[in-house]
């Protein structure tokens, strides 16, 4: 009995009331976002139920403490120790409930209305970075009622729960907290200090944590200096656009955007290689070139298409960049954003929530989310852009992105469609099984997407319609000893597939012969975002746009091929993605200098050693590479 009190307390029936935040928290997340939970895969609930666990201790010996203070307010000798109690218990209660109850609950249900995700672990920092001050952040989330409730909300919760402590806690309190109180509130602490606690990536988190997180770590950089990170994804602050006007007729418009495809896994030209199933419906595709992505990650690539930058845009840059969906609406375009993508993977949703988008799904919306790094089933998102087109009024031209996921790792497939054997869902196992395995998961994707494009050209819009096709990067397996990407600059992880298709109305013979100019050149994202900018009917103002890239091509535009190829620069991380172990590069032609902030620059020609094995003197690479690399910090 002993034992039992010095953990649980004379009353450990008191205790259960200390969980009233967390119970709050978690009506709150269910009411927000019920379906995302029950989506998560198992290991994603375990989590979740973690982050309970984590709650209720970081609540319970700070609503302990106040407890006991205001019973020693009442009987705790001295009028002047009660006083001193009141007055202690009431700083608690200002100082740490209700900053805490205005943004765990009030500030996260608001940022969670504008953004669909919780301000986490390096939300504020950076939103305070982009605006400046406090309240320019708060300004952003929407109007100045919204945030009056917000810390209305705040002080209506505090006085709630010091009401609870008052009725049934104070009387059941007395002498030290229990064990279990200060244990769990240690143990909570230390979660949130070494980054326990999901608030950055699926957010398999309540909404307190999310938030306890981001105030933990802001003190752990604070005190060690550790765990600093610059740059992020948070809401953007669109540039003005200047006056807009499209030139000529305005095709329809669609992006297919894949996930971790790399160049050898799908058939761009019909005319060099095969594709099971694209060939039986777009056999008439153009490749996109040699197409390259700058950056080996989905967001740096992401941010590239999208805007159009240079890999090394700065912060700024990127989340004051006009978006493809902005452009096209500020003509007179319906947009829409259909993904299989979880958006609420690192704010992600939040760069696209002021772009301009009329439509937008993702995978919440979509259902199906089992496995987070899957996303929703591919199919579901190819239906529901069905859905948007078909329901676009006929004389209104579209721009869409079709934005899939399913093969991502760990690969989505097809139990009745594994023609690549053996294969093996076992990273560690055989490397050639492995990669079988990713193999029938693009073949997957390849019938899903040939499947959509079947319906989409029996549309009656068809021969006013050009779809282009390109992925956000490429996949590493072993080539470098590694799997996956984010690793390298080498053309396992860079080299992707990319192909243009459309009506007679669009793409008519000028057009097709400028495509075929890039025919063995190679070709980037952002020439991506220059061509469907010149689609758009824009291509004649695109150096006037604001943060134009001048190095960036329409590959429609027989102008495109006459310039000279730009050195183009290349980088693991963005002002979107940053990492610590960092991979900068040059690439012009069949040329490659890859180097980092602590690694010597080497040169590789791919020309002549495909494989890059054969690291060339720097000079190989030539003076104009040697000064584009100046753009990085020097080793």
């Amino acid at each position: 009995m002993r034992l039992k009190r010095a953990l649980l307390g004379e009353h450990p029936r008191a205790l259960a009331w200390l969980l009233v935040p967390t119970a709050l928290a978690l009506v709150m997340d269910v009411a927000l976002r019920g379906r995302v939970i029950l989506g998560f895969a198992p290991q994603g609930k375990a989590i979740y139920g973690s982050s309970l666990l984590i709650s209720a201790g970081f609540w319970m010996l700070p609503l302990w403490r106040i407890a006991r203070l205001l019973g020693s307010s009442r009987t705790g000798g001295t009028p002047r120790r009660r006083r001193l109690a009141r007055g202690a218990a009431l700083a608690l209660l200002g100082l740490w409930v209700f900053p805490l109850a205005t943004f765990s609950y009030g500030g996260q249900a608001l940022y969670h209305r504008v953004v669909h995700a919780y301000m986490g672990r390096d939300t504020v920092r950076l939103g305070f970075a982009l605006r400046g001050t406090v309240g320019g952040w708060f300004a952003a989330w929407g109007s100045s009622l919204a945030l009056v409730a917000m810390i209305v909300g705040g002080v209506v919760i505090t006085i709630g729960i010091r009401a609870v402590l008052v009725r049934r806690v104070v009387p059941a309190v007395s002498g030290p907290p229990p064990v279990i109180v200060g244990f769990a509130f240690v143990g909570a602490v230390f979660c949130m200090w070494i980054d326990m606690v999901d608030s950055r990536f699926l957010q398999a988190a309540t909404p307190d944590d999310c938030f306890a997180h981001g105030f933990v770590h802001a003190t752990r950089v604070g005190i060690t200096g550790r765990g600093r990170s610059r740059n992020g994804i948070s809401l953007r602050t669109p540039a003005p656009l200047p006056p807009l006007e499209s030139a000529g007729p305005r095709p329809n418009v669609l992006l297919i955007l894949t996930e971790s495809m790399r160049a050898d896994a799908l058939c761009s030209d019909p005319a060099t290689c095969k594709a099971r199933f694209l060939d039986e419906v777009i056999p008439e595709r153009i490749p996109l070139g040699k197409m390259t992505t700058p950056s080996s990650g989905t967001f740096g690539s992401c941010m590239v298409l999208w805007a159009g930058l240079p890999v090394t845009a700065d912060v700024e840059a990127a989340h004051s960049a006009p978006l493809l969906w902005e452009l096209a609406h500020a003509v007179g375009y319906r947009t829409a954003y259909v993904t299989s993508q979880n958006l609420q993977f690192e704010n992600f949703g939040a760069f696209v929530q002021r772009a301009g988008i009329d439509v937008q799904a993702g995978a919440v919306e979509l259902g199906g989310l089992r496995q987070e790094q899957l996303g929703a089933p591919d199919e579901r998102a190819t239906a529901a852009m069905l859905r948007v087109l078909r329901a676009t009024p006929p004389g209104t031209p579209y721009f869409g992105v079709l934005h899939l996921s399913n093969t991502h790792a760990p690969y989505r497939i097809d139990e009745a469609l594994q023609p690549f054997s053996p294969h093996s869902t076992n990273p560690v196992g055989d490397g050639n099984a492995f990669h079988n395995h990713y193999r029938n998961s693009v073949l997957l994707q390849e019938r899903t997407v040939s499947a959509f494009l079947r319906e989409l050209r029996m549309l009656p819009g068809w021969d006013d319609t050009v779809v282009l096709f390109v992925s956000d990067h490429g996949e590493q397996f072993r080539e470098r000893g590694g799997l996956y990407h984010l690793h390298s600059l080498y053309e396992e992880e860079i080299r992707i597939p990319g192909f243009i298709v459309g009506g007679a109305n669009v793409l008519g013979e000028e057009r097709v012969r400028a495509l075929r100019t890039f025919a063995g050149r190679r070709t980037y994202l952002a020439d991506v975002n220059a061509t469907i900018v010149d689609l758009l009917g824009l291509g004649a103002v695109h150096d006037t746009l604001p943060y134009a890239n001048p190095d960036a091509r329409s590959l429609i535009d027989k102008r495109g091929w006459l310039a000279a190829e730009p050195a183009t620069l290349l980088s693991t991380t963005t002002a979107v993605w940053e990492q610590d172990d960092v991979r900068n590069g040059v690439m012009l032609g069949n040329r490659l200098l890859v180097g980092g902030p602590s690694r010597s620059w080497t040169c590789f020609d791919i020309t002549e050693d495909p494989g890059e094995v054969v690291p060339r003197s720097v000079d190989r690479c030539g003076k104009r590479m040697r000064d584009a690399a100046k753009a990085f910090p020097t080793p």
